[in-house]
């Protein structure tokens, strides 16, 4: 587990004052400190997008939608077309254009296209989110929108998708890419371990409060608990070198889900695995 700590703190290192906040806090009141962690945990971080995604925004067609689930206001992107109608869900602190190779492939052999940033993420408004609200998001998408024969998701997105089918959404493929968490209790405590804090403790507190929100517990959000249930057909696309997601959590889904493919790839880390060639066209190929 501890390469695992130092590869995530390697891309993931705070600034100091929050750190620091977060260090006051915990000698002043727990509940305080835990609060503002879940607040940290939740809010995700917009990046300055790249310009060779700029054609991605000036092909698609967008839309803002308030989404009932969430009561938040989603960038909605469609490039219509004739052929299997798919659907794009991104991982944490990323954004839809983040999949402008793969969509070009897809979009120009016929396949009709539809992405969306998640709440306070890319052109969403910004705003706070979670994982049980990104899996309601993909679910009222699919019933108001869809159906659709394929999901193609990268990171978090994978983790939320997999939730929206345990509750029973259906799609024909998911695609997989860089899928990002595998057990969840372990990712609360990584995120604590940032903060120099009690991990076991804060976990645990973390766990507590997301359960009184949510009437949920996290951990049955965690894919280790029901991937062996599902028979959709998968393919899993993970980089061999891959610091912010180990292969190890691809080799599981791999392992646990019968009807899966998996295709490992070198050299592409976490993110550039998107823009590959290669890749794109062993995600048509699949689909």
């Amino acid at each position: 587990m501890e390469p695992r700590k130092v590869s995530v703190a390697a891309h993931y290192k705070l600034p100091w004052f929050l750190t620091s906040f977060a260090r006051i806090l915990d000698y002043c009141s727990k509940d305080l400190a835990t609060r503002f962690l879940w607040r940290i945990f939740c809010g995700p971080i917009k990046f300055k997008t790249p310009s060779r995604e700029a054609e991605f925004y000036t092909k698609t067609e967008r839309e803002k939608i308030q989404a009932k689930s969430t009561s938040k206001e989603i960038m909605l992107y469609r490039l219509p077309n004739d052929g299997h109608k798919l659907l794009f869900v991104h991982g944490w602190n990323g954004r839809s254009s983040q999949f402008f190779r793969i969509i070009e492939l897809l979009s120009d052999n016929g396949y009709d296209i539809t992405a969306f940033d998640l709440p306070g993420h890319g052109r969403s408004t910004r705003s706070t989110t979670n994982l049980p609200e990104i899996t309601d998001l993909i679910s009222e998408i699919t019933k108001s929108r869809g159906p659709y024969h394929g999901i193609v998701c990268h990171s978090f997105g994978g983790v939320a998708a997999l939730n929206a089918v345990r509750l029973g959404d259906n799609f024909e493929k998911l695609v997989l890419i860089s899928p990002g968490v595998y057990e969840i209790k372990p990712m609360f405590k990584t995120f604590v371990g940032l903060f120099g804090l009690d991990e076991e403790y804060y976990a645990d507190r973390l766990f507590d409060l997301a359960e009184s929100l949510y009437g949920a517990s996290p951990g049955d959000f965690g894919l280790d608990r029901f991937s062996e249930r599902i028979e959709t057909e998968t393919l899993i696309v993970h980089c061999e070198d891959d610091k912010e997601a180990m292969k190890e959590i691809a080799l599981n889904l791999h392992s646990d889900m019968k009807n899966s493919t998996l295709h490992l790839t070198e050299g592409l880390g976490h993110r550039r695995i998107l823009r590959d060639e290669k890749v794109a066209e062993i995600v048509m190929n699949f689909l």
